[in-house]
């Protein structure tokens, strides 16, 4: 009984994290796909405004400019000829850190990441012009090597 106390009090102790629910991008549109098209998943839905973590590749660019977008297999894009919807598979989500710091940790990362922080759910515009539709804002953002 003690022990449970303990647990609940670091739990709910400020300095502590708040929990982050697992996501995955198969989870972010119904299946199968309808006739209406790309539909929001449940889970995608019931999670939105909650801390979550995704693992995916960190899309990569042949320019250095443009937003972190983290995709379920690796990615490399070139705007030379085409545009980035082309390249990209429906499930992406754009991370936006919440510091320098965080986005500083996987800069050079090749790998799988592993990113957390509060999910935004809904269509949004970007920096570079494009929308979004699921976002990160990112507290935390590992590479796995």
């Amino acid at each position: 009984m003690l022990l449970v106390a303990a647990l609940k009090a670091t739990a709910a102790s400020p300095g502590a994290p708040e929990p982050s629910a697992p996501l995955a991008f198969s989870d972010f549109f119904k299946r199968p796909v309808g006739p209406r098209g790309l539909e929001p998943g449940a889970k995608l839905l019931a999670l939105a405004g909650s801390r979550v973590t995704l693992v995916g590749y960190l899309v990569r660019r042949t320019d250095s400019d443009g937003p972190l977008i983290v995709a379920p297999l690796p990615v490399v894009l070139g705007d030379e000829d085409e545009s980035l919807a082309d390249d990209l598979p429906a499930s992406i989500a754009y991370v936006r850190p919440v510091d320098h710091q965080v986005e500083a940790a996987i800069a050079s990362c090749s790998a799988i990441v592993t990113v957390t922080g509060r999910l935004e759910v809904g269509r949004a515009a970007e920096a570079d012009g494009r929308s979004s539709f699921v976002r990160l804002l990112a507290d935390t953002m590992r590479c796995t090597h």
